[in-house]
């Protein structure tokens, strides 16, 4: 059975799914490696910073991230080091390169494409 848990930022009506009894996570556009958009006009920072911190409460118990983009797998210690890296973009402790007429925030294995 998957559990459906509302992350909202991204856009207004992200979700990802959780199967609790496999530990693994559904995380569809919330995180996936390689640069995760956040600069569509429908995206909320405060609520993608509040969602992250929502699914890197859970990673302990986490066997693996399904992402919707790029690689099909990922280690659920990425969802803490995503809400540090968002805590210090949102901070001004992060620094970015222009891209394309956007702002890219890089860590390792993802980055943010903003357009601050």
């Amino acid at each position: 059975m998957l559990k459906v848990i509302s992350t909202p930022g991204h856009t207004p009506d992200s979700i990802v799914l959780l199967d609790e009894r496999n530990g693994l996570l559904f995380t569809g556009d919330t995180f996936y490696l390689g640069p995760i958009y956040l600069y569509r006009p429908e995206t909320d920072l405060d609520a993608y910073a509040a969602s992250i911190r929502k699914l890197a409460a859970l990673s302990s118990q986490l066997q693996l991230l399904l992402p919707a983009h790029n690689v099909p797998v990922a280690e659920p210690s990425y969802l803490p080091r995503v809400l540090n890296a968002i805590q210090q973009v949102r901070h001004g402790q992060a620094k970015s390169v222009s891209t394309d007429g956007k702002r890219e925030y890089e860590f390792e294995g993802f980055s943010f494409l903003m357009t601050r």
